[in-house]
């Protein structure tokens, strides 16, 4: 799509109601032109595709189960473990959809499956990073405000883990941090760690941000961190390779400002209506819905013409 377009017609989305929204694929959209039909579509979960609404839930299930019977590969591209992620869904969504997680992009772009499953990326903390960062957390009595995860579950070097349980129940991983030694959390392969704070990671002068690390900002006020190069768009970039296709055959919507990189490699992008300040202008086009007033099946009708019932 045009550039020029596109930042000329996205802001007469934020004024119009779903009803308007959601017309027949053959018909023009709301901003002009007819919108492409992109092969991929990548999703974010939290604040995009799960709402506290029971109805908006139904109606996304039945969204993202079209979408697929109609032939395009809808995904999640999420700050989440896989196992999280799908146990944040009810056990009806896979049922209806068929989609067990694969393809996906999980830990902000530090871990990819193919649709078969099978690992595409795994990037993980190294050695030296892992143990500056327990070193410095012992040495400061801050052990107890981070947690460490793989694909498998979360980890911790501390018996504390008072302060992280709600951020961690936030994104559905409810069993308590297994804990290891840092010696042992080495033999890990550890592509995710939650912070209860920033300062945690950014006062340690030794580590740089962008360089060492990918800092963006959680649940309740925590902060994700991945290993460097790992963000949603080198994630998909991954992905999109492995199809054989270009960021023009992917879509995306999201809220967060984890969510930036992907909304500008995206061709088609989209940000919610109570997107975080200032990610709405990453993305080509901002919707009149939040995740609440169902922002993800409005885009599915949108963009590929399918129901939500």
């Amino acid at each position: 799509m045009d550039t020029a377009v596109q930042r000329f017609v996205a802001p007469q989305l934020q004024n119009i109601a779903s009803n308007d929204l959601c017309r027949n694929v053959g018909d023009v959209s709301p901003y002009g032109r007819r919108l492409p039909q992109p092969a991929l579509f990548a999703v974010d979960i939290d604040g995009t595709f799960l709402s506290a609404e029971p109805e908006v839930r139904r109606k996304n299930r039945a969204a993202f189960a079209n979408a697929l019977k109609a032939g395009y590969n809808v995904f999640f591209c999420t700050g989440r473990p896989h196992v999280s992620s799908m146990a944040v869904l009810d056990e009806q969504f896979v049922r209806s959809t068929g989609y067990r997680g694969y393809p996906g992009v999980y830990h902000n772009g530090a871990v990819v499956y193919d649709g078969s499953g099978t690992v595409l990326r795994m990037t993980v903390f190294g050695t030296s990073f892992l143990t500056a960062f327990c070193e410095f957390l012992v040495s400061q009595q801050l052990d107890k405000y981070a947690a460490f995860c793989d694909m498998n579950g979360a980890y911790m070097i501390c018996h504390d883990n008072s302060c992280m349980k709600e951020i961690l129940e936030d994104v559905d991983i409810r069993d308590p941090p297994t804990v290891v030694t840092p010696a042992d959390l080495l033999l890990k392969q550890i592509s995710l760690i939650i912070i209860h704070h920033k300062e945690i990671l950014t006062q340690q002068t030794h580590l740089k941000c962008d360089v060492d690390y990918v800092l963006k900002e959680g649940s309740f006020g925590a902060w994700d961190v991945t290993p460097c190069t790992s963000t949603k768009a080198e994630g998909l970039k991954v992905l999109l390779d492995s199809y054989g296709v270009s960021n023009a055959d992917c879509g995306f919507i999201g809220n967060g400002t984890n969510d930036v990189e992907a909304m500008t490699l995206c061709d088609l992008s989209f940000a919610v209506q109570n997107s975080e300040a200032n990610v709405k202008e990453y993305a080509k086009y901002t919707l009149a819905e939040t995740n609440d007033e169902g922002a993800f099946h409005t885009v599915m009708k949108l963009v590929y013409g399918v129901p939500c019932d």
